[in-house]
């Protein structure tokens, strides 16, 4: 018999973060590294990725694929672009 695997479809995750908050760490903690003050911004890192978790724990699945589209930093096939919010026909 085949053992199946409960958790295939979890998302990836390092010690208790997932990815997304993960870059949220990393990313301030770079910026922090560049301009000389890594560990405010470690911290800041630490409170967005905070934020981010409260935001993805209270809204719909994809909230933050269409928060991304909505601005702009994401192109969708077969959708028109994000600034065009009127359509003549």
């Amino acid at each position: 018999m085949t053992k199946i695997e409960s958790h295939v479809n979890d998302p990836t995750t390092i010690f208790f973060w997932e990815i997304d908050e993960v870059i949220v760490i990393a990313s301030c903690t770079f910026l922090g590294i560049m301009i000389g003050r890594m560990f405010s911004l470690l911290l800041l890192g630490f409170f967005l990725s905070y934020i981010l978790k409260r935001i993805k724990r209270k809204s719909a699945e994809g909230v933050m694929m269409h928060f991304l589209y909505w601005h702009g930093f994401l192109k969708l096939r077969g959708c028109p672009p994000s600034y065009m919010r009127e359509f003549v026909s």
